[in-house]
């Protein structure tokens, strides 16, 4: 690993691009998805595991996209 500051800008051969915009847009995506998924089963089903799996799933996917977008920021 090469010590101090890289030189290049973003996406050269100096400093390549790496794909956390990526996993961030995914990231955002899933836990969307979770949020649709638990919103849908506490509305539709009286399956309270299923509510909490869900809830939590939505939480540990909000952490992923706090976690994404701090590495994302730091990078840059």
């Amino acid at each position: 690993m090469r010590r101090g500051r890289l030189k290049g800008p973003l996406g050269s051969h100096d400093r390549p691009a790496s794909a956390l915009g990526f996993r961030l847009i995914l990231a955002v995506f899933g836990a969307g998805v979770l949020l649709i998924a638990t919103v849908l089963a506490v509305l539709l089903t009286d399956s309270v595991p299923l509510v909490v799996v869900f809830t939590a799933g939505f939480i540990a996917a909000c952490l992923n996209v706090y976690w994404v977008w701090q590495r994302l920021r730091h990078e840059r």
